[in-house]
């Protein structure tokens, strides 16, 4: 070939994963009539396409066992199931993609699993939760939580998930699932009031802390060599716990109302559920007792002293000087709280969101003043349009979902 002319250039192209690339070859040795450049940037195209990976194979995946589950549902609710399916399939695929552990669907679940109240954190104190009986929560097998598959009880849209979510789960989610072992009760029952004056729970080399208000129960877990971890779940049982106990990674907590209830520590979800046991000494406080250390701590000079202080400050201060006042007033016997609650009403009367609050709920009771529940739902939802991010649940729970036209409206 003269110097005007670029030679050819022989290029050999191997079947690839990409179609898209020189589809009509095969395995074959090709002359290419252009120039060397373009012949080379071809060359490049070609190769970077054959390394580059199958496509998800997720949605082939899923479609084939969609179509095997199809053939046992109804013309009429294939649409519903095929969706539920995806849903619950998807729950799995996306729990793997973010690294953690999905809720289980499951069909005609117990309704006296107990739902978790609409705020976060402690409950208000003094309001009391009226809630179902406990019932297990974690699903054996799986070691996951359950919860009520979505739709209609029984519906198709509903087994399509629970379905969905198991056929996922067995074809690519074996890594999620975490069998609880075998019931195994603690070796050493603890009494509540030991717990929580100095006697922790231990289990192996795991050390919990656990810790109770009403509607509510907390819990620090540290297993040694690793940081300190904090969890807390809904409580319905207005009581304290009797005994609590720490095997392997269950809580057990014995309430004063005989069950015997098993926590995952990790997910705070019910594991077991069965009567409590006899112990010895009885399982009865000292109210007795109790109320002499309360008496006597009250009345101490360095107790009396801070009181000084705080009601001096409360009395020349903003509203905001109310509230350290009440704290140290509540829970000292009655004088003290009926003295606890007029400061409250000091508060509400200024404009303290939290002091409406506390002014509602103990008078919707009856606690420290007379029981007056008109009077407890104006103060509830004053709470409410002043702002306070409990007093929207606070107020359904104790006057139900008929609010007041001012306050749907905030």
């Amino acid at each position: 070939m003269n110097g005007d002319q670029d030679d050819g250039l022989f290029i050999t192209v191997h079947r690839c994963s990409s179609p898209a690339i020189f589809p009509l070859f095969g395995n074959r040795r090709i002359a290419m009539p252009f120039g060397k450049s373009l012949a080379a940037t071809v060359l490049l195209l070609a190769l970077s396409a054959c390394g580059r990976p199958d496509t998800d194979p997720w949605p082939r995946l899923l479609r084939a066992a969609t179509g095997q589950h199809l053939s046992a549902v109804s013309e009429a609710e294939r649409e519903a199931y095929e969706a539920g399916f995806a849903n619950g399939a998807a729950m799995v695929h996306e729990a793997l993609k973010a690294g953690i552990r999905p809720y289980r669907p499951v069909l005609d679940m117990q309704e006296a699993t107990p739902a978790a109240p609409q705020w976060r954190g402690a409950v208000p104190e003094g309001v009391v939760i009226q809630g179902p009986q406990l019932a297990p929560e974690v699903d054996l097998e799986t070691g996951l939580l359950q919860h009520a598959a979505a739709g209609a009880k029984g519906g198709a849209f509903a087994r399509g998930q629970t379905e969905g979510f198991s056929w996922a789960l067995a074809a690519i989610g074996q890594r999620l699932v975490v069998p609880v072992p075998e019931r195994v009760l603690p070796g050493e029952w603890i009494r509540w009031q030991d717990h929580q004056k100095s006697r922790a729970l231990q289990s192996g080399a795991q050390t919990a802390r656990m810790g109770w208000a009403p509607g509510s129960l907390m819990w620090s877990w540290t297993e040694r060599g690793f940081p300190s971890r904090r969890y807390w779940r809904p409580w319905t049982d207005q009581a304290a716990p009797g005994w609590v106990g720490f095997m392997g990674k269950a809580l057990w907590i014995e309430t004063r109302s005989g069950q015997a209830i098993a926590l995952d520590i990790e997910s705070g979800g019910i594991l077991y559920v069965r009567p409590a046991s006899t112990h010895e000494p009885p399982n009865q406080p000292d109210l007795a007792a109790c109320e002499e250390s309360i008496r006597n701590e009250f009345d101490s000079p360095a107790y009396q002293e801070t009181l000084r202080r705080l009601r001096q400050a409360a009395e020349f201060g903003g509203i905001t000087e109310c509230m350290p006042l009440t704290e140290h007033l509540h829970g000292m016997g009655e004088q003290a709280d009926r003295e606890a609650y007029g400061w409250y009403l000091k508060a509400a009367e200024k404009g303290h969101p939290e002091a409406m609050l506390k002014v509602g709920v103990r008078l919707f009771h009856g606690d420290s003043t007379p029981a007056d529940k008109p009077a407890a739902r104006r103060w509830l939802e004053a709470a409410v349009r002043a702002g306070h991010p409990q007093a929207p649940s606070v107020l359904e729970m104790l006057f139900g979902s008929d609010l007041h036209p001012a306050v749907e409206g905030r």
